[in-house]
């Protein structure tokens, strides 16, 4: 992977639980659940002793006294519980904004990514699995405060009875490698599970974003069943994932019974023989009620932590996809195809003997043979697909450099070509045209040139809301506030990739007649004659030379 660290599921567990100052306010929220956890195990003790000391022998001040310290034990275990609490819900959702951040970033990164994730996949990796990853720290918290817990109530235990402390330890770690082995059968269907579920949310996600084109191709009914079966699978992978962790709890509960059973019958026996007293026998009583609840959470460790390991290898595999470009950036003589004179950018489309020289001011036309060919030739010039050296060349302070050299921020500032079909992000108006960090209403010019004149009209002025992905919109107004905002990004060139096949004829011509009055350089791939017949040269994809247009 280029330019970054690998990113094992040890790297993100450490991200969520300890960077950016956050180990040191989870080591504080751990310590404060722990004595949380040694208070509630002194519950059942001070009762015992209040028994023995102030019940038995009717000493009022005593039971006074003893109540007082039950109070503030009970004070304390409220106040820690608390102040932990707050401090686990801002770990937890800083670790989780880091680890969402750091997905988005290799999601999104200039080089893009190797691994092609649909809409869906992206949605599920960046929030479902970032949040199990994150609750990795309530795990550690949880699970050390139980650890200490069932520590603090066996030795409590030992005072009383040195056997029974035995029996706690031995059960306690007998139950973890059980446990262990039960949870292997969950651990793979666990995996499964977030697989299945993430490809069923993918079809869903894409079907939503192309809901209108389904229906009105009549592919609602086959979308519907490529859902279902998806779902179906989902629904199944579920299911088996949830028999597994049923059968986990069902044998963990047992266990957990049994040893609480043993307490009891034991402590009972040394209470008939006077080993123990009356204070004692509730104590061994309480606290064994208390190990139980904490042995069962104990043996429930191992399931706890499958379902993030199997969140935090998905998100290592994207985080760790290998760039799908080169980083480039960096310039020498080598890199020089020769003098620009004015010639802004050049490209050697697959069906040409010889390059295609784009010019300073002019509106050239290509003419692919299939719509597979313009979306390879966008994605070419856009910089979203690797290329050959020599398949283009950008002009850069007089001389032209390989694509291969130059970074794909750089370039793609100088070279604007956006997808055939684009997206429009929730906002308003104004924002879809000129972005969200933007301030102002559009260009005048620019929106005469896109004809977006009526949709502002339409939906009630600038700041008006287009709605999820653009929905308030057409299809042909979404294009033409594509047209618009590539019109805005002021690059040196500007691609763009059948622009006008979702509009009339009549708006088509004025858009047409716009770009070859204006004085950018602009590349138009289209087979739409009323556009072609609108550019100063048109370039045929096809074994042949080119046509002109004066």
């Amino acid at each position: 992977m280029s330019g970054t660290t690998t990113s094992t599921p040890r790297r993100l567990f450490g991200i969520a639980l300890g960077a950016d100052g956050r180990g040191a306010m989870l080591v504080a929220a751990t310590s404060l659940l722990i004595v949380h956890a040694l208070s509630e195990a002194a519950i059942p003790v001070i009762i015992g002793a209040t028994i023995d000391r102030a019940v038995v022998p009717s000493d009022p001040v005593a039971l006074g006294v003893w109540i007082g310290v039950l109070v503030g034990t009970f004070l304390v275990l409220t106040v820690s519980y608390q102040s932990a609490s707050r401090l686990m819900v801002s770990i937890y959702g800083h670790g989780e904004q880091a680890l969402r951040h750091l997905t988005l970033s290799r999601v999104l990164r200039p080089q893009l990514s190797r691994q092609n994730l649909s809409a869906g996949e992206a949605l599920t990796v960046v929030t479902s699995d970032t949040y199990r990853v994150a609750g990795v720290a309530w795990s550690v918290a949880q699970q050390s405060a139980t650890i200490a817990a069932i520590i603090g109530a066996a030795l409590a235990m030992s005072v009383i009875s040195p056997v029974a402390t035995i029996v706690v330890f031995v059960s306690t770690i007998g139950m973890m490698l059980v446990m262990r082995v039960v949870s292997r059968p969950l651990e793979r269907r666990g995996f499964a599970e977030q697989r299945s579920a993430t490809e069923a949310g993918a079809v869903a996600a894409d079907f939503m974003s192309g809901f209108r084109v389904l229906v009105g191709i009549g592919g609602r009914a086959e979308a519907v069943r490529r859902y279902d079966a998806a779902s179906d699978v989902s629904r199944r992978a579920a299911t088996a994932a949830g028999r597994s962790l049923a059968l986990f709890d069902a044998v963990s509960g047992t266990l957990a019974a049994f040893v609480m059973a043993a307490l009891v019958g034991l402590s009972a026996w040394f209470a008939a023989e006077g080993r123990i007293s009356i204070g004692e026998l509730v104590t061994v009583l309480g606290l064994a009620q208390f190990i139980s609840g904490y042995l069962a959470q104990a043996g429930s460790f191992p399931s706890n932590w499958i379902h993030k390991l199997a969140s935090a290898k998905r998100l290592a595999a994207v985080v760790d996809a290998d760039d799908l470009l080169e980083a480039g950036g960096r310039l020498d003589e080598t890199s020089d195809s020769g003098p620009a004179t004015d010639v802004v950018l050049s490209f050697h489309p697959e069906y040409q003997d010889r390059p295609v020289d784009v010019r300073a001011g002019e509106l050239l036309g290509v003419r692919p043979p299939d719509s597979d060919t313009a979306r390879a030739l966008s994605r070419l010039l856009g910089m979203r697909t690797p290329a050959e050296r020599g398949s283009v060349s950008l002009a850069v302070d007089g001389r032209l450099v390989d694509q291969l050299d130059l970074d794909p921020v750089a370039y793609r500032r100088r070279v604007v070509a956006p997808p055939h079909g684009q997206r429009i992000m929730s906002g308003t108006l104004a924002e879809a045209v000129r972005g969200h960090d933007v301030t102002g209403d559009p260009d005048a010019v620019f929106v005469g040139m896109a004809a977006v004149d009526d949709a502002v009209v339409q939906l009630g002025g600038w700041s008006s809301p287009v709605g999820e992905a653009g929905r308030r919109l057409s299809g042909g107004q979404r294009q033409r506030v594509g047209i618009a905002r590539a019109l805005h990004a002021g690059a040196d060139v500007l691609v763009l990739d059948e622009p006008t096949s979702a509009v009339d004829v009549l708006t088509e011509t004025r858009i047409a007649r716009a770009l070859a009055a204006h004085d950018g350089t602009v590349v138009v791939i289209t087979t739409s004659p009323v556009l072609l017949n609108a550019c100063d040269r048109v370039v045929e994809l096809t074994p042949g030379s080119e046509t002109r247009h004066d």
